[in-house]
């Protein structure tokens, strides 16, 4: 349908509320450019890696669950995006494909009216088992659930091996905000440290990484949560191209916000697919290919929003 047919300030506020989306760091690696009208090429942009993502898994999943939470927050306005995959890579990075919009035909997704409730919760959990209904939805969208006690010794070596790497350390070093209000990164409000956690995680990025028994005291709290949750989701995936990573994205985003909308929390914790660990943690999926895995479980402690950047910083000329 012509674009004159959908109102230009609602598209705005899909492109806003895309932002959004969350991303391994706050590192928001996403970037759209347009390419003629209502046409928008979506790509990952380099400028963002990770030290700690030489494969690229967090960075093009991270720009997967943009355009998911972009094409939900469509839809909640009476909007469909209508994506084409093709994957091409340039110095910039890797574009990932193209879409357009449309006006809406059919009822919008059962998740549309809840992407707004997707939120990242680092508090403690209960140890509540998760609902029959949730453990259903979680295994649709390719989650293996695992118990928290199957994996807390993978948790407190990944992490061990996390603080003492010095890719992690710098990727936390670049990234970590002490400003509650910076545009991207992570801020302290946000990670749930308190004053100690704090002074402990400036040492870590002071030292540029940590000896064993320092980072055996750090990795505890990783521990303490992953044991304090109702169960330890791991997403899978099919193969690792660009292209399948990124509707790995996707259904994360899908998972984590069907999570919200029951009820429930997630945190990630990806180190342990990061590091060394994600070879124990095959065989606890039954040899299956995990790309994401996080805690699951409920809490009535609020969580701090993280602040994003604007549209401006994200929408930029195509690359070359």
């Amino acid at each position: 349908m012509p674009t004159r047919q959908i109102d230009d300030v609602a598209i705005d506020a899909v492109f806003k509320g895309a932002l959004r989306a969350p991303s391994a760091h706050n590192a928001q690696p996403w970037r759209l450019s347009l390419v003629r009208p209502n046409r928008f090429l979506i790509w990952y942009a380099l400028a963002d890696k990770l030290r700690a993502d030489p494969d690229d898994r967090d960075g093009l999943m991270a720009v997967g669950g943009f355009y998911e939470t972009l094409a939900l927050v469509a839809q909640a306005a009476g909007i469909e995006a209508i994506f084409e995959p093709e994957t091409t890579n340039h110095a910039e990075g890797i574009s990932l494909g193209t879409f357009s919009f449309r006006p809406l035909e059919l009822d919008p997704d059962p998740l549309a009216a809840s992407i707004a409730l997707r939120q990242c919760n680092r508090n403690q959990y209960e140890r509540t088992p998760l609902s029959a209904g949730l453990t259903h939805e979680l295994e649709a969208l390719g989650n293996v659930l695992v118990s928290p006690a199957t994996v807390a010794g993978l948790v407190s070596r990944a992490s061990i091996l996390s603080w003492k790497d010095r890719r992690f350390v710098a990727d936390l070093k670049e990234w970590t905000r002490f400003e509650p209000q910076a545009p991207d990164g992570m801020t302290f409000d946000c990670l749930r440290v308190d004053r100690w956690d704090a002074l402990a995680v400036r040492l870590a990025l002071a030292m540029g990484r940590l000896p064993s028994w320092l980072a055996w005291i750090y990795a505890q709290r990783d521990v303490r949560f992953t044991r304090a949750s109702g169960a330890m989701s791991v997403l899978v995936a099919p193969g690792r191209s660009p292209i399948e990573l990124f509707d790995c994205g996707r259904r994360l985003i899908r998972s984590w916000t069907t999570i919200n909308a029951l009820g429930g929390s997630w945190h990630p914790m990806s180190v342990v697919i990061d590091q060394a660990t994600v070879d124990d943690l095959r065989p606890l999926i039954g040899g299956r290919d995990p790309v994401a895995i996080y805690r699951v479980g409920y809490t009535g402690r609020a969580a701090a929003w993280s602040q994003r950047r604007s549209l401006d910083a994200v929408l930029v000329p195509a690359p070359a």
